[in-house]
């Protein structure tokens, strides 16, 4: 945003006023930037499909190829099988595997067995984290391109104000996001379907037999999660010292003489502009 003071003015010419409007200029530059590292954390914290990092124990006397061959449900599923009983991310989407060789790929929770199409089954708490990312998403868009189009369109202080309501419901929200944490998704039973060909489970909390247990941790949705939830929040509190700059299409600002106000200014500009435009009808 343009500065409404001429370049190389001494600060200490200027009044307490013109200090104040240029403070709040300068805020409101870094709240564009702020708003903008916000938006694409939140974005992007949604969109990887490892928002979740899960960690299957499986119990002693077992290992990863035997569950795979005795509990797998087959059909050319044996490298997911192997993938889901070590490390890997849960999104809202998708999750994520490594496979042979070293090669992370996010594949869809609805998937082809020898049984027909299986889909691991969502609780509240899940379908309510994704939906409050979504919301904070919107809300955090909203008011954030009202501010680029600030730049080009006159937005009043009120207005301005107005969006630290959107910035501050787009802080609960996407911190409410974290609520995958208390999801099935980290209980021992959320991929049973892919192992027991896609027979109903009637409790996603108890283990198989030949898991000891489940562990779910932060990843790289959930850091970046975290990181639009503190952006949101500054640009929150950023907002009241904020001033709007006039748009990029109007000419730059004057400072009118105190006890003159815009009205007299334009009426005095036009008597000053009159005889000029009198001579140039008589030449």
């Amino acid at each position: 945003m343009r500065m409404q003071f001429q370049a190389g003015t001494d600060p200490n010419d200027l009044s307490d006023s013109q200090k104040r409007r240029m403070a709040g200029y300068c805020c409101f530059n870094c709240l564009g930037l702020t708003s903008t590292a916000a938006f694409i954390c939140a974005i992007c914290s949604y969109a990887y499909c490892d928002f979740v990092t899960r960690n299957v124990e499986l119990n002693d006397g077992y290992t990863v190829d035997q569950v795979c061959s005795e509990f797998g449900a087959g059909g050319g599923q044996e490298d997911i099988c192997t993938a889901l009983l070590n490390e890997h991310g849960i999104g809202f989407d998708y999750f994520w595997v490594t496979v042979p060789v070293d090669q992370q790929l996010c594949y869809p929770y609805t998937l082809l067995t020898p049984s027909g199409y299986v889909t691991p089954s969502f609780d509240t708490k899940f379908n309510s984290a994704r939906a409050l990312c979504i919301t904070a998403i919107v809300l955090g868009g909203a008011a954030w391109f009202t501010l680029m189009l600030g730049s080009c369109c006159k937005l009043d202080q009120a207005k301005l104000k107005g969006l630290a309501c959107y910035f501050f419901l787009a802080t609960l929200f996407q911190g409410l996001s974290l609520l995958v944490f208390r999801s099935n998704v980290c209980s021992p039973g959320f991929f049973t379907p892919y192992f027991n060909s896609g027979t109903e489970v009637t409790d996603p909390d108890q283990a198989p037999v030949w898991m000891k247990g489940v562990s779910c941790g932060l990843s790289k949705g959930s850091n970046l999660a975290i990181a639009a939830t503190v952006l949101w929040f500054v640009c929150s509190n950023m907002l009241p010292a904020a001033v709007v700059p006039e748009p990029l299409w109007e000419g730059p600002a004057q400072e009118l003489p105190p006890g003159v106000a815009p009205a007299q200014k334009e009426e005095a500009a036009a008597e000053e502009g009159a005889p000029e435009q009198a001579a140039a009808e008589e030449a």
